[in-house]
């Protein structure tokens, strides 16, 4: 790692550690450790050039004076001492220099000792600094007569400057460049763990710390062995142990050299190769120019027989599948996307297909109407409808296709279609729904059919026919009541079997009733637990909020749904409508419901009566009075009406409430009958001395306000009248 001292406090800081690292290094040796007749036998040997090396000027000059307060303190002259911490400083620059000579490398990566080159280079600088760190002592302390200039100590002070300069500046400039490392991943605020020895390093590492091992065991071995041999020698003890140690250690890292060597050629470096080419494979993309450049680097490694080349030819054959995987995935993700730009365009077609302009007729104030319709998937299976038939007919559907998707989507549309354009011909909606589920059975191989329900609100009476095939029963609430289901008996399928036919149901809705259209995707939302929105919460929420107007109580209720749904996926579309009757029904309105001509029909019509009434808060009294009067009336029809085939009778009721009076109309086409042309009965005469007949009609006239008949476009009419 390159350190460069910016400022003097960076620059005392690094003076002051070099002087305190070297003074705590050297005089443990001097006082307990000594080996030889002058004090340059230390690890401290090595510590000047390697920090001088990374440091410059700051390190060498602590070092210098570390050194210098080490001699005095020993007992050396001044002029000796400052002679020695000269010769420091010189020992800390000549590497320094001569290092950036040898390497162009610069910002710290010069000191990365990732390879032998470097090592060796390394080498290079430690041994020519020993040489100079001999040849000065050697001038140094013959001058002052501490030793001959050609001496023993001299090679010693050799051996133990480049052996120390290797044992500690390597891993010294290894553990600084990753503490350099380190500091800018700080720096730049990565926390990713992005450190790493390299594979060349950490051989280096175990190689020093092999070294090492080696060098205590065999001083340790010739320390014993001169302890046995009793002979003693011309040399010390402590000179011999160090003499063996150096030639092992120094005999030790040819040998290791020459080993690095071949690993890095054979094994390292083509694993650091091929592992950035990978690297740089990934970041680029899988370019066609990276890929080619990867398969050529690889193909220099291909032929060797060990496991890089395994690895190689694994990495050709990996490009090779990539390409191919790549180029697939390309395919298909192009479709995709093709699909999904068509599945988007079909999505808003079928948006567009349906309602969705609100107010969707701001000419007519009798009714107001809103829908919403959300897929579970791009595009859905339901659909609702609304459209007028006439000036005074509107017809309301909703309807759910079984499966989802395109195939559903389809289907959608051709319900849809059929279902309006036989609906506008004119026919009642049971016919249209008879119609309809013939067409769609024909061809209908896949098997898809369709809940529907269908409504048609005559605006100028509130007279309500509806058809149900299959779909769940709407809610309806009279007046900001409660709601309600419809209780009507639903019919098989719509393209389900061709031959079914579909029963007309009828009722009659008043001023601010409404009723709501829903499919199975509100009922079944489904919670992360598995449970169903379900009927039950539907109709609880509907009556907390049957205040609200139409457009409210649709988005409020989503709301609830997705409330309740919370993350769980959902697989059902979710479509809603709601229709509010809104007409004012003045004393000319009539609201009219029609009824077979046949007695067994006797209960609806007095329900039917009954009902009405009711509405209008009508006394108990006058109630019955009517209920008996149309009793009369309607039996009548039933009997006498419809000779030679069977008929119908429709049943018209009216409030007044200006008046506050109620009429009755019940109009039949059978034959011309005036009931009111009969004479009335005598009742002052016995029963027995009475004509049989004409007491209904008379009971009629005395309890009515008034009665009234007429024949008119084919009809009898017959009309009641009373005050309440």
């Amino acid at each position: 790692m390159k350190i460069k001292i910016n400022n003097k406090i960076n620059f005392i800081i690094v003076f002051l550690l070099s002087a305190v690292l070297f003074f705590a290094f050297t005089m443990p040796y001097r006082v307990w450790f000594s080996v030889a007749d002058i004090t340059d036998m230390r690890p401290t040997t090595a510590l000047t050039p390697v920090l001088g090396m990374i440091f410059g000027l700051a390190a060498s000059l602590g070092c210098a004076a570390g050194n210098f307060i080490s001699d005095l303190i020993s007992g050396y002259e001044m002029s000796y001492a400052v002679l020695s911490a000269l010769q420091q400083i010189v020992y800390g620059m000549f590497p320094y220099f001569l290092w950036k000579k040898l390497n162009k490398e610069r910002g710290g990566d010069e000191f990365r000792l990732d390879s032998i080159s470097r090592m060796l280079k390394f080498c290079f600088v430690m041994l020519v600094d020993a040489a100079l760190i001999v040849v000065c002592a050697g001038i140094v302390n013959h001058a002052y007569s501490v030793t001959d200039f050609v001496s023993i100590n001299n090679l010693y002070l050799f051996l133990n400057s480049f052996d120390s300069g290797l044992l500690f500046g390597c891993p010294l400039l290894i553990g600084g460049h990753l503490f350099r490392r380190y500091m800018e991943n700080l720096k730049s605020g990565n926390k990713e763990k992005v450190i790493f020895f390299s594979l060349n390093e950490r051989m280096i590492i175990n190689t020093i710390i092999m070294g090492i091992g080696i060098s205590l065991l065999i001083g340790s071995a010739v320390y014993l062995t001169d302890r046995m041999n009793e002979s003693g020698s011309a040399i010390s003890l402590g000179g011999r142990i160090y003499l063996f140690q150096t030639l092992a250690l120094n005999f030790y890292f040819a040998l290791s050299i020459g080993f690095m060597w071949f690993t890095e050629k054979r094994i390292a470096k083509p694993v650091e190769n091929l592992a950035e080419i990978a690297a740089g494979y990934y970041l680029e993309h899988f370019t066609d120019e990276q890929r080619s450049h990867m398969i050529d680097e690889c193909e220099k490694y291909a032929a060797d027989s060990t496991e890089v080349g395994n690895l190689a030819r694994s990495y050709i054959s990996m490009v090779s599948d990539i390409k191919e995987y790549v180029s697939n995935l390309q395919s298909i993700t192009a479709e995709k996307e093709r699909i999904n730009a068509e599945l988007n365009l079909a999505s808003n077609i079928q948006a567009h297909m349906l309602p969705c302009i609100f107010p969707a007729f701001p000419e007519y104030d009798e009714f107001d109407i809103y829908a919403t319709m959300t897929p579970a998937k791009e595009v859905g299976g339901d659909f609702y409808d609304f459209f007028m038939i006439d000036r005074s007919h509107l017809a309301v559907v909703m309807a759910d296709v079984s499966g989802k998707g395109v195939p559903a989507a389809l289907f959608m549309v051709i319900a849809k279609t059929l279902i309006k354009n036989y609906a506008q011909m004119g026919n009642p909606v049971n016919e249209v729904f008879n119609i309809v589920n013939r067409l769609l059975c024909d061809g209908n191989d896949a098997g898809l059919f369709v809940t529907a329900w269908m409504g048609l609100l005559e605006l100028e009476t509130g007279r309500f026919t509806y058809v149900n095939a299959g779909h769940n029963p709407p809610l309806l609430a009279r007046n900001n009541g409660e709601f309600e289901y419809i209780k009507a008996r639903p019919g098989f399928v719509l393209a389900g079997v061709d031959t079914v036919k579909y029963k007309l149901n009828e009722m009659m809705m008043m001023p601010g009733d409404r009723i709501f259209l829903y499919t199975d995707g509100v009922t079944e939302a489904t919670d992360a637990d598995n449970q169903l929105y379900g009927g039950e919460r539907l109709i609880k929420f509907m009556n907390s909020h049957r205040t609200d107007s139409a457009t409210d109580m649709l988005h409020e209720l989503k709301a609830d749904i997705d409330s309740f749904v919370g993350e769980a996926p959902q697989f059902d579309d979710v479509t809603m409508l709601m229709l509010d009757f809104k007409k004012v029904l003045n004393e000319t309105d009539m609201l009219e419901k029609t009824f077979p001509a046949e007695v067994s029909a006797l209960g609806e019509v007095i329900k039917f009566a009954e009902t009405e009434l009711e509405k209008v808060e009508c006394p108990m009294k006058i109630t019955t009075h009517f209920l008996v009067a149309i009793e009369e009336v309607f039996v009548n029809i039933a009997h006498y009406a419809y000779p030679d085939s069977s008929g119908e009778a429709v049943i018209g009721f009216c409030f007044d409430d200006k008046e506050n009076a109620v009429t009755f109309r019940i109009c039949d086409r059978g034959i011309q009958f005036d009931p009111l042309a009969k004479p009335d009965p005598d009742i002052t005469l016995p029963a027995q001395e009475r004509q049989i007949g004409g007491l209904g009609i008379f009971i009629c006239k005395k309890t009515m306000d008034d009665i009234s008949y007429k024949r008119e476009n084919g009809q009898n009419i017959l009309t009641l009248f009373k005050k309440i």
